[in-house]
């Protein structure tokens, strides 16, 4: 009696392991299924391709367009302007992240209300 236990407890135990075990062994040997996961991420590879393909070409010919006339100093002095430009924008976003990164952690924490703590209540429309 004491052995079926433990051989059951061990069966029992053991049952997510073989599970997976098995899971993943009949997921390897369908070829079919792991061909298509590969040509989806085939597919979704391509398409990233072609959209940053054409965002390139767009960027090419609208610069062609707008600095034909300007001579190698003046676009160098754009560059610089457009680098500065770009600097302060990407130093915005990541401050504008840890901003709402701290608000989503923030909101989720419980307010303390001090006993002794003066409540303002507003009536009315702000003005």
């Amino acid at each position: 009696m004491i052995g079926k236990m433990v051989s059951l407890g061990f069966d029992l135990a053991t049952l997510p392991a073989r599970m997976t075990y098995r899971g993943t062994r009949a997921m390897l040997t369908m070829p079919g299924d792991i061909e298509q996961v590969l040509a989806e991420v085939r597919g979704a590879s391509d398409e990233v391709a072609r959209e940053i393909q054409a965002l390139l070409n767009s960027v090419d010919a609208e610069m062609s367009q707008k600095a034909a006339h300007l001579n190698p100093q003046q676009k160098q002095q754009a560059a610089e302007l457009a680098l500065g430009a770009a600097e302060q924008h990407l130093s915005m976003a990541a401050i504008n992240m840890l901003r709402a990164l701290w608000l989503t952690v923030d909101s989720s924490r419980q307010l303390e209300r001090d006993a002794d703590g003066v409540i303002i209540e507003h009536d009315g429309p702000a003005r």
